[in-house]
């Protein structure tokens, strides 16, 4: 290996870092953000480059391999439940186990939440902190819902009662992917599955009203994270200095 392909090593290791740097302070910026998932980068190692004998006094029959750095292996997303904290507010939901809430984005594309901090809009109708609608099978039109106090029981079933008459009004639907790694972050703590066909409708969602789902970063743990990326960062530089300097008293022999 020359010298080259340890700047291009150098180069790999600190690229990597800075996006687990950036992973590191999302995470961080999100610890109190309703229903937030924890995210972890994964780094794989790049090819191997065989060192020869010309390039090291090596024993007859050793072999040894230094990779060429290493790379962003991809995003992996802990989707482990977070507590529920009781909030009191009656627009206020959040899924015991598995399952994602369905909201709609601007173009009606269908989004999947953990986040239920909904409210009810000036027409009426349940939407998110974006004034995104939520997803309702309503037996009455959200428009037409009688006043009252909004009462959602724990499969997700909606009524509206007033005077201690209770109105049925609807269901909150709710999704399970077959598989998690379907889901892609499209930011606002919402996700789009891959494949819609492993997309269904839950029938044994647990709901409950009145509570939100909290992060699940875990503060301390993503400080110690960013410091020993921050040192290996540094420990990177400082191996791309010496390396350059390297490269100017080879340059300066030359002449």
């Amino acid at each position: 290996m020359n010298i080259s392909g340890i700047l291009s090593i150098n180069k790999s290791g600190m690229n990597g870092l800075q996006n687990n740097m950036d992973n590191i302070a999302n995470n961080i910026a999100n610890s109190d953000t309703v229903g937030y998932k924890n995210r972890d980068t994964t780094f794989q190692e790049l090819v191997n480059n065989q060192t020869t004998t010309q390039e090291a006094n090596l024993i007859s029959g050793t072999n040894l391999g230094l990779n060429t750095g290493v790379a962003v292996n991809g995003e992996s997303v802990n989707f482990t439940q977070g507590s529920l904290q009781q909030t009191g507010s009656a627009t206020d939901f959040a899924i015991q186990g598995q399952g994602f809430f369905g909201v709609y984005g601007q173009n009606g594309e269908l989004l999947l939440t953990r986040d239920g901090s909904f409210k009810r809009d000036s027409t009426g109708q349940l939407v998110n902190a974006s004034g995104n609608k939520v997803a309702v099978d309503a037996t009455v039109p959200e428009t037409n819902w009688p006043k009252g106090d909004l009462s959602v029981a724990s499969d997700g079933s909606i009524s509206i009662v007033n005077n201690g008459n209770s109105t049925s009004v609807g269901k909150l639907r709710m999704y399970l992917p077959q598989n998690n790694e379907d889901l892609v972050s499209v930011g606002n703590n919402n996700y789009t599955v891959t494949n819609g066909n492993q997309l269904q409708v839950m029938t044994n969602a647990s709901v409950k009203q009145g509570y939100l789902e909290t992060s699940t970063v875990d503060l301390a743990s993503s400080m110690t994270d960013m410091i020993a990326t921050q040192r290996a960062y540094q420990m990177n530089a400082k191996a791309l200095q010496s390396t350059d300097d390297m490269f100017e008293v080879i340059n300066r022999l030359a002449d």
